[in-house]
């Protein structure tokens, strides 16, 4: 019975970094940034971090949300030079965007 107690509590600590690992790439992203191109399933996005630019790729889904205005959006709606906030999620494949957020129009 002690060993099975002691086998338990091995398997429990080696396992526990796996779960928080499979926890951790569930965790949510958000990235608000200018559009830079809008394709069939996906929305390439400039973001900003202090003086570093960068070029995000995301794919989308038939599900994802697109808003603003103050009414529901198609993702062709959406313009290069239009600011948005997606949130989106890991995936292994890549980032999924969940919903989009028009911010603001291009000018």
């Amino acid at each position: 019975m002690k060993h099975l107690a002691r086998a338990a509590a091995l398997a429990a600590v080696l396992l526990a970094p796996t779960a928080a690992l499979s926890a951790q790439r569930e965790l949510p992203y958000t990235y608000q940034g200018t559009v830079h191109a809008v394709k069939a399933g996906a929305l390439d996005l400039i973001t900003g971090v202090g003086e570093a630019l960068r070029l995000v790729h995301m794919r989308t889904q038939p599900a994802t949300a697109v808003v603003g205005e103050g009414a529901g959006l198609a993702l062709g709606d959406l313009q290069p030079g239009d600011v948005v906030r997606a949130d989106c999620r890991m995936t292994a494949t890549g980032l999924v965007v969940d919903r989009i957020e028009l911010k603001r129009r291009a000018p």
